[in-house]
């Protein structure tokens, strides 16, 4: 586990251009390097640049994706969980790859076409079906539908469907009879008169519809959809048996155009000379031995390889490789769903899994509904076949956030709304229906909204203090000392913090001493002041002149500076008591769940207290997550976060992309 991101290191390296095929095959075997464009690493243009390898990755990631969509049509997955071997790759034939998927396509359009005209058919049905409802409903005035009784007296009636092909319409024929129901919208009334006149539709003497003509239309329309869904199962099959048929030649195929694809996207950063190829990219620094052993020995000795620390280049070109245990990936998740940190920065992972799960368990503290909660995190994970990775992480950050749970409501003694066990901390049910344990340090809602108040000051410092850190280490001491979140803005947020519990101590009396009070914020508001007129002489002198209006700047910046500072903390504390928000509503649903269980007795209590349950593990659990995440990230984020990172992405066998 690291508090930090990885170090990283730039190779940048010279082999002989008759070596270049073989060192590109290491380079995706090892799968580390996240390549660099050598003429704008250097910003120079004496390297000529290749452009048939442009072509060669455009062709054939174009043809990987038409195989993958030839699997999506047929229900099947591609290889891509395979693991690649660059041992596989064969020589790439443009021509015959192409020829190959184009015949399969020819092959399956047949299919397609069928399936695509069943699929039209059904979805024309089901309009009908919609409307015509239930028996004793198809004659209602107010119905969408024409229904009319009659027979063609030109033609036949299946010559009649088929000029209604176009529009939604159903034909069946009436029992015992050579006359005809036609089934259409209104709306396409004009285009059915039409039909009418060209076929001298004769209608029925008794155009009233009966129940058993409701009964009929009904049963036979049911029929149709049956039967056509029957038939688009059966094309679906037949495709994808076959698709089948051809799996192994199609697998061997996706699989060499992936290589090819990966292959040409390493060859597509090499520069070349006469006789040399260079190329550079960043990778981690305790694998650059791993990585020039392998150059050297594929290059037989016949290279020149260089290292090169970040320092020489800027903060936010340099990839980021966040490392934590696979046990943190679904808060890992969570922060680069945020941003990607910058490099050399704090990784927030560790600080947002813990506070994250202390949120999630004081708004959500149950331990019979964190059990749910851990259950239905392991069912996802077993039954949802085909998960992708932020599917298995989000499961996983179900088992946590219902661990989280399990805690809070033994400390609670909350168990599906009930003090089954006595509560380890304080009894919570108790404090928020008024009646809280005689010797307990919490014995009402203030004292609740107390520890989450306690709890944001917390945060909101660890992440003044990482903020600190990471501007050390960029030895970026202006705003280590003069920004909002530096040590001046951390001063005024801890002056601030005792300032209010002295008063809050005093019974909303008194207030700490004038002097300290002088000191306390005088002081800071003094340096802000010159905050803006040292940053325009420092980093803006040789852009901007100096005149008037950049005094009135100068002031202006201040007043929103002390503004947003005083305001900014205020609300961001005060933000944290949502957290004590949700638990007590959590707790009062509950509570209301079970006094109207008590007005009922036997199954109908026992199904109110079940439905009430899955509604707040529903409703408030959603709420829960929702709320921690958005804590995290703009109340614990916005201390630190500055988000210009980007991440580490080498070309390797396992690159989706």
């Amino acid at each position: 586990m690291s508090f930090f991101t990885s170090k990283m290191v730039l190779l940048s390296a010279v082999v002989l251009e008759k070596k270049s095929d073989d060192v590109t095959a290491e380079l995706l075997r090892l799968g580390l390097l996240d390549f660099v464009e050598v003429s704008k690493l250097f910003e120079t243009k004496d390297f000529k640049l290749k452009s048939t390898d442009d072509i060669k990755n455009a062709e054939a990631g174009e043809l990987r994706r038409q195989l993958e969509t030839i699997y999506k049509q047929a229900n099947l997955e591609h290889p891509y969980r395979e693991k690649l071997s660059v041992e596989e790759m064969s020589e790439y034939r443009p021509s015959d790859s192409r020829d190959i998927i184009n015949k399969i396509n020819n092959d399956l359009q047949n299919l397609r076409e069928k399936q695509k005209n069943l699929h039209q058919e059904n979805l024309k049905l089901q309009e009908i079906v919609e409307y015509l409802g239930n028996p004793g409903k198809a004659a209602n005035r107010n119905s969408f539908l024409l229904i009319n009784k009659g027979k063609p007296g030109r033609g036949n009636f299946d010559d009649m469907l088929n000029y209604f092909s176009n529009i939604p319409h159903f034909g069946t024929e009436i029992p015992e009879s050579d006359y005809y129901f036609l089934v259409s919208l209104k709306r396409d009334k004009t285009l059915v008169n039409d039909g009418f006149n060209k076929f001298q539709w004769i209608e029925h003497d008794e155009q009233f519809l009966s129940r058993d003509d409701d009964s009929v239309l009904i049963t036979n329309i049911e029929k149709k959809v049956q039967l056509l869904k029957t038939e688009i199962t059966e094309v679906s099959e037949q495709l994808k048996s076959q698709v089948i048929n051809d799996r192994d030649s199609l697998d061997r195929l996706w699989k060499n155009l992936r290589l090819h694809e990966l292959y040409s996207s390493i060859q597509n950063y090499f520069s070349h000379t006469e006789r040399t190829c260079l190329f550079s990219g960043w990778l981690p620094a305790e694998k650059t031995r791993a990585v020039e052993n392998a150059i050297r020995k594929v290059s037989s000795g016949e290279c020149i390889i260089e290292w090169s620390e970040p320092a020489k280049f800027k903060r936010e070109s340099v990839p980021v490789e966040i490392k934590q245990p696979k046990a943190l990936a679904p808060f890992q998740m969570l922060v680069e769903n945020y941003a990607v940190p910058e490099y050399g920065a704090v990784d927030p992972t560790v600080f947002v899994a813990v506070a994250y799960m202390i949120m999630f368990g004081l708004m959500f503290g149950d331990a019979g509904q964190g059990l749910v909660i851990i259950l239905i995190g392991i069912l996802g994970r077993r039954l949802i076949k085909n998960a992708s990775a932020g599917i298995k992480k989000l499961m996983q950050l179900f088992i946590y956030c219902g661990s989280a749970s399990i805690i809070a409501g033994v400390l609670f003694g909350s168990y599906f709304g009930y003090p089954i066990f006595p509560a380890l901390w304080f009894n919570y049910h108790g404090v928020v229906s008024g009646h809280g344990a005689a010797g307990s340090s919490i014995n009402d809602v203030y004292d609740i909204l107390r520890i989450t108040i306690y709890f944001g000051i917390s945060v909101i410092s660890i992440g003044l203090i990482i903020n600190w850190i990471n501007l050390y280490r960029k030895r970026d001491f202006f705003t280590l000392f003069l920004d909002k979140s530096g040590i001046l803005g951390g001063w005024v947020y801890g002056c601030g913090v005792y300032t209010s519990f002295y008063f809050v101590g005093t019974g909303y009396k008194l207030l700490p001493d004038t002097n300290l009070l002088t000191v306390f914020f005088g002081i800071p508001v003094i340096f802000l002041f010159f905050k803006a007129p040292i940053h325009f002489f420092i980093y803006e002198r040789e852009e901007k002149s100096f005149n008037i209006f950049s005094i009135i700047d100068f002031i202006m910046e201040w007043i929103v500076e002390i503004l947003e500072i005083f305001s900014g903390y205020l609300a961001n504390t005060l933000s944290f008591m949502r957290v004590a928000g949700l638990g007590i509503a959590h707790v009062s649903l509950m509570v209301a769940f079970d006094t109207i269980a008590a007005m009922t007795n036997g199954f109908a209590a026992v199904l109110i207290l079940i439905l009430g349950n899955i509604l707040v593990i529903a409703l408030e659990g959603l709420s829960a997550g929702i709320q921690a995440l958005r804590l995290n990230y703009y109340e614990f984020f916005s201390r630190y976060f500055t988000g210009k990172g980007i991440a580490y992405n080498p070309v390797s066998l396992r690159s989706r992309k």
